[in-house]
């Protein structure tokens, strides 16, 4: 799929909230304020009926309703998360190209400075809309972007996240099998 045609998906998406999807959120523990906060910075999120397929997938068609979060990079949507409000932790990608929600902020604590903030690491979507779309949520734990994380001062996440996160930025990293040639050398 295209960037734009995600892009539309996610803004037609939006379009299709109405006010028992908004009081549902609110009655989550999702404030209009923090709706808000997030809309100013990007589509902050949609509704929709999606079908599961393979791969932790899904497609838009006639299965149960869930909430559509884009999720962005460099300020682009690259992709839509689906999850249900009852079962936030379970969640489905439109591409599988989104690593996290929220690494627009990422990059800006991508270097090492003594004295930034944690970033706050968030369990599910959403408790990352809760936050208005602050810190991140990973959505992938085996992406190769989590190794970006190492580069911040500190993060701040529940205990599950924490060890989630420390497992995960704890695997060896793999190196190629590398071959020794032996010199050449060339008679002139």
């Amino acid at each position: 799929m295209k960037a734009a045609d995600i892009r539309a998906e996610a803004e037609a998406a939006t379009l299709r909230v109405r006010q028992p999807h908004l009081d549902r959120l609110f009655a989550l523990g999702v404030s209009g304020r923090a709706i808000a906060e997030l809309g100013s910075r990007q589509i902050p999120f949609g509704v929709g009926h999606v079908e599961r397929i393979e791969r932790g997938l899904y497609q838009p068609g006639e299965g149960p309703l869930h909430v559509l979060s884009p999720v962005y990079a460099d300020g682009e949507v690259i992709d839509i998360v689906a999850w249900r409000s009852d079962a936030p932790a379970n969640w489905a990608w439109r591409t599988g190209l989104g690593w996290a929600l929220g690494t627009d902020e990422l990059s800006q604590l991508s270097e090492y400075w003594p004295g930034d903030p944690p970033l706050q690491l968030h369990a599910t979507p959403l408790d990352w809309l809760r936050a208005g779309g602050t810190g991140m949520c990973v959505l992938d734990w085996e992406a190769d972007e989590l190794e970006s994380l190492r580069g911040l001062n500190a993060i701040e996440a529940d205990e599950w996240i924490a060890m989630r996160l420390h497992k995960a930025l704890s695997k060896p990293r793999r190196l190629p099998t590398i071959i020794k040639r032996k010199a050449v050398r060339h008679v002139a």
